[in-house]
């Protein structure tokens, strides 16, 4: 799980200060993206976090490119993915009463964004990914990834509503 927290020291205690900020953490672990080989580049985070004195308000933009395997042929594909943050932050302690809103918190002076930057690369990462609109995927039978040519397996299919019928009929022989 990666961890990426921002200090706030320069602005705590001090209302309508804001400070601006850049960010870049490298994701190793990939346990939770299922479909994520790897991480290419490092999650950068560019933003703006302001103090409006009973909360913290956090504009930033994220982006990194993780490579993810195609839902037809599991070839590893580059993806770049990008997502806007806009979040609001209590001190740790601030009661739900006071809150106008659903929030993250934090405490001391830092703030850990490892979740919400974990829940925008999730929701940036498209359900199905294929490396090409042609992909032809894998062989159901052999496994063989049909855009390297064909198989030799028989694909003959036969209705299964009509199976009973084929008792009826050798099917070794020839008419």
């Amino acid at each position: 799980m990666m961890k990426v927290i921002l200090p706030i020291s320069q602005i705590v205690g001090k209302t309508g200060e804001s400070m601006e900020f850049s960010l870049s953490e490298q994701i190793e672990n990939t346990a939770g993206y299922t479909e994520v080989v790897c991480y290419s580049d490092p999650v950068k985070i560019e933003g703006v976090l302001k103090n409006t004195g009973k909360e913290m308000l956090l504009n930033a933009m994220c982006c990194t490119e993780a490579e993810v395997l195609c839902s037809r042929c599991l070839a590893s594909v580059k993806m770049p993915i990008s997502f806007q943050i806009e979040e609001t932050f209590y001190p740790a302690g601030y009661t739900e009463q006071k809150r106008e809103k659903e929030a993250e918190t934090f405490s001391d002076d830092q703030i850990d964004m490892s979740n919400i930057i974990e829940r925008g690369i999730l929701a940036g990462l498209p359900m199905k990914v294929v490396c090409t609109e042609q992909c032809k995927g894998l062989c159901s039978k052999c496994g063989k990834n049909l855009n390297e040519g064909p198989c030799n397996c028989d694909h003959t299919e036969f209705d299964p509503r009509l199976e009973s019928l084929r008792s009826l009929f050798d099917i070794d022989e020839e008419v």
